[in-house]
C-alpha cells in the first residue's frame, strides 16, 4: 500500500472516529490513541508489517463505517421508533407505488374531478 493511501486512510480514521465518539460525547480519548498508535508504528521499516498494519486500519475503518451507516439505518427504519403510517409509506414508496390520500372525517373536502381539457 503507498504512503498517500496510508494517509487517507488514516484521515478517514479520524473523521470516524470524530463524528461517532468524540462530538458526541465530548471525550477526544479515541482520537489522542489513534494518534498515538500512528506515531508509534511510523518508524517501522518491514514491508510486510507495514503492510499488515494498514490491512488492520481499513478493516477498522470499514467496520466504524459499516457500524455508523447501519445505527442510521435502524433510527430510519426501525419499527419500533417509527409511526404505522410511516412506515407503510416507506414501503409503498420502496416498490414504487403512492399512499392515497386518508380521509379525515373532521376536516372533509370535496372530491374533485378534472375536467379535461379540449
Amino acid at each position: 500500500m503507498s504512503v498517500p493511501r496510508s494517509l487517507a486512510v488514516y484521515r478517514q480514521l479520524l473523521r470516524e472516529v470524530n463524528t461517532q465518539y468524540t462530538k458526541g460525547a465530548n471525550n477526544p480519548t479515541f482520537v489522542k490513541e489513534l494518534k498515538s498508535i500512528y506515531r508509534n508504528n511510523q518508524k517501522i521499516q518491514d514491508p510486510s508489517k507495514i503492510a499488515a498494519l494498514n490491512i488492520n486500519a481499513e478493516n477498522v475503518l470499514t467496520f466504524l463505517t459499516s457500524s455508523r451507516k447501519h445505527k442510521e439505518l435502524r433510527a430510519l427504519y426501525s419499527a419500533i421508533v417509527m409511526e404505522q403510517k410511516r412506515r407503510i409509506e416507506l414501503s409503498a414508496n420502496r416498490v414504487g407505488l403512492n399512499l392515497p390520500k386518508m380521509y379525515d372525517p373532521e376536516n372533509p373536502a370535496p372530491l374533485t374531478k378534472e375536467e379535461p381539457t379540449v
